[in-house]
Formats: structure tokens, sequence, C-alpha cells
């Protein structure tokens, strides 16, 4: 991670982690993780399915082996499932990692999905609130009360309760927007929940047995669903990052159904997670970031030992080509010995992979012109990136430095002409940036929801002014 620094003396520095930011590792050996895994197949009103208890039985030893405080909750009826809600909320408080798992009926019921408990029957309009559990309901508290997120429905079988309250309807003459299976990604979280969330390491991840609106299979002559069958073959795997760890369920499911069921997943976090952590690499112990998923501490970034860290980095990734994290810390190493042309292409590496750190630190070199041409357009599109996907220094970044300290009567007067275009100036466009200018500068910044730090790359950037930044040397 690096932060980036103007000094008045009008030189931009790079530098190291803020101390204040080298936060408790997210960790297997440190984090509260707590899941709440729900199977319902004992149906009293429709034809039972077979797999969910078994699916949530297994799924629940799983996550026990992997360290989360697991409530299992099998066949309950609406009383249950709400008691279960309330039982995980508590557990919810603070928590690093959160699971929701469930296997069973649902409904989707105006673009929002429905979980079914045993008792229902959904013979009206009317019982359809009264007997089924809104699933973003608890999406919405996993959001606030959590840090990591992830919901896992095994839920799109082929369903009898549908039918059954489109005649209630129709009888009823009520208009229900139904459909099979679920309804999108999207209708459970917000994309608000996913793009800003200001953590660190944090984020969210929803799974679907099948795509939306497509009916996934209960399973013939095996305890379990060909969705939660993948899923528990992958998920205690040391090592495997979770993104790919569902790239790999969806791809055996894909394989095992001849097609039939094509799993759908959304993967949005701001650095790696891993349901069982891989073990650390020299490569970690002498360059990882202190803020990272492997089980060691990390290395403030002007504390890495690069005669140490540079060769034990090439030799990880000598054994695994293009991997992120090596590649992440292979450029720390790199930029940190001053090999700042020689760090760009491991930090490219691994921030096209999604690797949060890489997409902040890469942006930075942009912005200082260390081992690139100098381009503060680019550079802040990264740190963007990097915030968009949760990233606490990228906001620091975006935020912290007051770009004014480097400009000239022509600068100003570029921003006065912006900000006289936008309403709040009515002053002369003279570039004399005095009270006047500023207070309109602050205005701006509380119109848009902006901090009032003057003219940082977040301010500029907005005003679609980033170029007017003039270049500047740490030479």
């Amino acid at each position: 991670m690096r932060q980036l620094i103007v000094f008045i003396a009008l030189v931009l520095m790079l530098g190291w982690n803020s101390a204040a930011n080298a936060q408790v590792n997210v960790i297997n050996g440190t984090q509260k993780r707590v899941a709440l895994v729900i199977g319902v197949g004992a149906y009293e009103n429709v034809q039972p399915l077979l797999n969910p208890r078994n699916d949530a039985t297994a799924m629940a030893a799983a996550l026990t082996r992997l360290g989360f405080d697991v409530l299992e909750v099998i066949d309950p009826t609406f009383d249950a499932l709400r008691s279960a809600e309330l039982d995980f909320v508590d557990r919810l408080l603070d928590a690093d990692v959160a699971v929701f798992y469930y296997a069973g009926h649902s409904i989707q019921l105006e673009n929002a999905n429905f979980l079914i408990p045993i008792d229902a029957s959904l013979s009206t309009t009317v019982e359809f609130k009264k007997q089924t559990f809104e699933l973003a309901r608890l999406a919405n508290r996993m959001d606030r009360l959590s840090k990591t997120k992830i919901l896992v429905l095994d839920a799109c079988r082929d369903n009898p309760f549908l039918e059954q309250l489109q005649v209630a309807a129709e009888n009823e003459g009520v208009n229900l927007q139904t459909g099979r299976g679920l309804a999108s990604i999207g209708s459970i979280v917000d994309d608000a929940d996913l793009n800003v969330a200001e953590f660190n390491t944090y984020g969210t991840i929803v799974s679907y047995a099948a795509a939306p609106g497509r009916v996934a299979l209960d399973g013939t002559g095996g305890d379990n669903s060909p969705y939660t069958q993948a899923l528990l073959e992958r998920i205690e795997e040391p090592g495997l990052e979770v993104g790919k760890l569902f790239r790999q369920v969806a791809a055996d499911v894909i394989g095992t159904t001849n097609g039939a069921q094509k799993p759908e997943y959304l993967v949005k976090l701001s650095d790696d997670f891993y349901f069982k952590n891989p073990e650390p690499h020299r490569c970690d112990h002498l360059a990882a970031d202190p803020l990272n998923n492997v089980n060691v501490p990390g290395v403030e970034f002007d504390l890495i030992d690069t005669k140490a860290a540079i060769p034990a980095c090439r030799a990880a990734l000598d054994a695994s080509p293009n991997h992120a994290r090596f590649s992440h810390n292979l450029a720390r190493a790199l930029d940190a010995s001053g090999q700042y042309e020689a760090s760009i292409p491991h930090y490219k590496i691994a921030a096209d992979q999604g690797y949060i750190h890489a997409i902040n630190n890469l942006g930075v070199m942009y912005l200082n012109g260390q081992g690139v041409e100098q381009d503060f357009v680019v550079g802040t599109a990264l740190l963007n990136q990097a915030r968009a996907r949760g990233n606490l220094q990228s906001r620091v970044n975006l935020q912290g430095t007051d770009f004014s300290v480097l400009f000239k009567k022509a600068e100003f007067k570029q921003v006065q002409q912006r900000l006289a275009e936008y309403g709040v100036y009515n002053g002369k466009i003279d570039g004399d940036f005095g009270q006047k200018s500023q207070a309109a500068l602050s205005a701006y910044s509380a119109q848009n929801g902006l901090v009032d730090n003057g003219l940082t790359l977040e301010v500029l950037d907005r005003l679609q002014l980033l170029e007017v930044i003039p270049n500047y040397s740490l030479n």
C-alpha cells in the first residue's frame, strides 16, 4: 500500500504504509467468522425435496471445520426461520466474515426473492408475506453489521408453490409478477453496497446455484444437489481464492449437468479471501502488505528488506507465474528499492487480476510518474477503481492531498471558471484564489458530498480538471 503526500515545499513524496492503517490482519486465526445454514426439504403442503437437509448438514460441517460459528437450521417453520434470523443478527456484530447458505424452495415475486419454510401454504396472496422470508432484509442486515458478506443460494429448484400462488392471484383478481428461479443478484444487493464500502479487505459475494430466472436441480442418485456437491468438493482446498472457487464450482456444475444448470455469482471484494488460507511463502513474510489474508504480519513499505525480498518473490513467481499476490509483493520490493520501471509490469499483472493494493499502488505510480509517464487522469481512475472495491488507502489518496500548493494563476483561473459554470462562484476570473474563491470551492464540495479539503484529486476529478495539475518530479 502506498500513500500520497504533498508537502508545502511543492514536492510530492510517495511513501509508506500509514501506521494508522496497519490494522489487525484479516486471517483465519483472528477473524470472527459466523454462518447461518438453512436446509428446507420436508414441506408440509407440497412434495418434499430430497437433498436440502443433506446439503445444509454437510455445508454446516464444512464451515465449522473452517472456523465458522455455525447456526444450523433444518426444516424450519416460519416462526423458527424468524427466530434464527434474530439469533444470526446478534452474531453478526463486528463479524469479519458472515456466510448465509440456503437450500430449499424460494419464490420470485415483484423481482424480489422469498425463502419458503416448511409450513407455508401460499393458498392466498394475503398469506404470502406472512408465510415467506424476504432475503433482501437479511442481506441488508449482513451488509450493515459484518465486513465480508457471502450469500450462497441453492434455492432455484422447480417450484410447485409458484403455480399455486399464480392460481390464487388469478382467483383474487390480483396482478402478481412472479418468475421461475431467483430474481437477479441486484435484487438482494444494492449497487451502493458494492461500490464504496470503506473497508480495507472486505466486500460482498453472492452465488446462485442457477442463473436468475432459471431452475436448479435437486439432484438424483446422490446425497447432495449438483451445486452443493461441487461447492463441498472445493471449499476446503487450501489457498483457493474465493473468486476462483466460485468459477471452478460453476464449471463443475455445468460439466456434471451437461450444461443444464449454469450457476451465477458476483464477487466484489477489496482483497483476496480464502475459506482456508494458503500456506504463506517466504515472499509473503518479506514483502506482503500489512493488510493480507495469508497469516503473516506483513511489512511496512519503507521496512522491506529488498535484497532478500526481490529474489524470494522472483522464486515464488517462478513456481506460480502471474500469481496476483506474489506479483504485487515483487512489485512492492522493486518499488521500495527504487526500481520503479521494473515494478510496473508486476503491479499491472496483480491489478489486472483485481488485487486491490496493486490497483492503488499503480495509481500512485502514475500520479508520481515513477516508472511510467506521469498521468493524473489514469492515476486517479485507478485510485477510484481501488476505492470502489473498498480500499481505504485509495480514499485517503483521493481526499487527503490539496494540489493547490502546485497551482499558479493560470491553473486557479481554470478552477474559477469551472466553479462559475457550476453556479457557485460569481467573482472575477483572475486567478486570485482568495476567500471568495475558497468559499465557492467549499460550497461546491458540500453540494457534491465531497470532503472539503481544497483541490484534492477527488474534487479536481469531479470538476474535470485533473489535466490542469502541473507536472512535478520527485527528483
